[in-house]
């Protein structure tokens, strides 16, 4: 369904674009904001270009973070012997809430997928392999 307002449908284009989210979905939430207190969107704006401007990658690990290194790598309490190698940050979240794992994390931003021409090179195998070589870690 096309709308009169071609911002409302620029809106609902690009909110179709995140990920588990359909046309309406995207519908709803375009309608909300639109009848929403200004304030409401404006944190909502705000909140996404602080995320864009404030969080980038642990040049350690590579999960997601606001200082350098993260806040994971830098605790003091981490085993740095042992070192967990996930697909991506969110999987960090998960193993994180289980509350059971103290040791580091290797975030590898992918998984090989030779049909989406993801291969070991758009990987951060190199950074793990350098991890691992430089002797700390005995269990990966």
């Amino acid at each position: 369904m096309q709308y009169s307002s071609a911002l409302l449908e620029t809106l609902i284009a690009e909110l179709t674009r995140l990920p588990g989210l359909g046309r309406k979905s995207a519908q709803r939430i375009a309608f909300h904001l639109l009848r929403s207190p200004e304030e409401e969107s404006t944190r909502l704006s705000k909140a996404i270009l602080d995320l864009k401007e404030g969080v980038e990658d642990c040049k350690i690990c590579g999960n997601v973070t606001e200082t350098q290194p993260g806040a994971l790598c830098a605790a003091p309490r981490r085993d740095a012997a042992i070192l967990c190698v996930v697909e991506q940050a969110m999987d960090v979240l998960a193993i994180e809430r289980s509350g059971e794992f103290r040791g580091l994390y290797h975030v590898l931003k992918g998984a090989l997928s030779p049909v989406d021409g993801i291969g070991p090179d758009q990987l951060h195998l190199t950074e793990l392999l350098e991890r691992i070589r430089a002797g700390r870690v005995q269990e990966v």
